[in-house]
């Protein structure tokens, strides 16, 4: 390596201490980052890239868009974490569970509407 690259002190764990501080979801972001790479060192500007954003929005945020793209996507990127954070995904509600259906409801348009028999 040439002598003005070996001056960064980049390494996968500083990425990782760093990407642990933010949150879990996070750092597993980040170490899948560097496990797609061959060489370790190409992985390097996507991580800062990634770790970044947690400057112009939140660390919270950035835990939360991680979260949400890992329960998307098996190896997200610095764009679709971005694309998370910018359409404010992480901020919404996350789904409720589908709540048990009671007899307690209503066809609305009538039985002839659903194939019964008309009176």
């Amino acid at each position: 390596m040439p002598e003005n690259h070996k001056l960064y002190q980049w390494n996968a764990d500083r990425f990782l201490n760093w990407a642990k501080s933010i949150g879990p979801g996070t750092q597993e972001v980040i170490q899948r980052h560097i496990r797609r790479y061959s060489v370790e060192e190409q992985s390097y500007k996507g991580c800062i890239s990634i770790l970044k954003l947690s400057d112009k929005y939140t660390a919270l945020r950035l835990e939360n868009a991680c979260q949400l793209a890992l329960s998307h996507i098996p190896n997200p990127t610095y764009k679709n974490i971005k694309l998370i954070l910018e359409a404010g995904q992480d901020e919404r509600e996350k789904p409720k569970q589908r709540m048990e259906e009671s007899e307690d409801h209503a066809l609305v348009r009538g039985s002839s509407y659903y194939g019964g028999k008309r009176s």
